[in-house]
């Protein structure tokens, strides 16, 4: 079964859907309204709807190559 990503940043003020890679434009609708639903959407670390209501929305599809790379401190 395939999933999706929900995650947001407070230093850029942005909302990231990352949905599994061949999803198609028209499968969209059905997911934004899983994964925006009220009970997911209280999860992340935001503030009150009102305070957050100008956050950026992003979705894209999962990259197909990752290289993990870790970087010293």
């Amino acid at each position: 079964m395939a999933k999706a990503s929900l995650s947001y940043s407070k230093d850029t003020k942005e909302i990231e859907l990352v949905v599994p890679r061949g999803t198609k434009s028209a499968n969209l609708s059905s997911i934004l309204k899983s994964v925006l639903a009220p009970d997911f959407v209280a999860r992340l670390p935001r503030g009150c709807q009102t305070c957050t209501s100008g956050d950026h929305l992003l979705i894209r599809e999962e990259l197909a190559d990752v290289i993990q790379v870790e970087l010293e401190k």
